[in-house]
């Protein structure tokens, strides 16, 4: 919907009691323009065209703005959250220790879980690397492969002087 136009007809389907009131969306011109010069026709078809870029464009802008809003106030609960994970986490590692010094001394339930907490970490590190180096170089090798077959196809059909590769 355009910004100051609007839907011509109310929620019940009627038109509006203020119909004649002017909107910033695109209205039929008030003169027959088939009687005008070409010259008029196209200044007028020129300013509208102007303002109704303007218009689209302002609209974008505004809703642009109100996304990038919106995003960065999720993006902002997404971090708190995170951190309170953290926390849930450090919790959660704490009542495991205790619950291991029942059993041993609490220096070897510490012990214990750090090294659970590290093993995990280092199957994860692992995991990651072997998939960043999957992944590298960041080159699409394809594109680039049936891009040099099409130069060099191209260069000898050039030297054979074909005008098709």
């Amino acid at each position: 919907m355009r910004s100051g136009g609007g839907d011509p007809f109310a929620a019940n389907g009627a038109p509006p009691a203020t119909a004649a009131t002017p909107t910033t969306a695109w209205n039929p011109p008030a003169q027959d323009l088939a009687h005008q010069p070409v010259t008029q026709v196209l200044q007028k078809v020129t300013e509208e065209s102007k303002a109704l870029i303007g218009e689209e464009l302002q609209l974008a802008r505004t809703e642009l703005t109100s996304k990038v809003k919106t995003a960065g106030k999720g993006a902002g609960l997404l971090g708190a959250a995170a951190i309170a994970a953290i926390f849930g986490a450090m919790a959660l590692t704490a009542a495991i220790i205790l619950a291991l010094a029942l059993v041993m001394a609490p220096w070897a339930a510490a012990l214990v879980v750090a090294a659970a907490y590290l093993a995990i970490a280092a199957t994860l590190a692992l995991t990651g690397r072997n998939q960043v180096q999957a992944a590298t170089p960041f080159v699409p090798e394809r594109a680039v492969r049936t891009l040099s077959d099409v130069i060099q196809r191209i260069q000898s059909a050039w030297k054979r002087g074909e005008s098709r590769p």
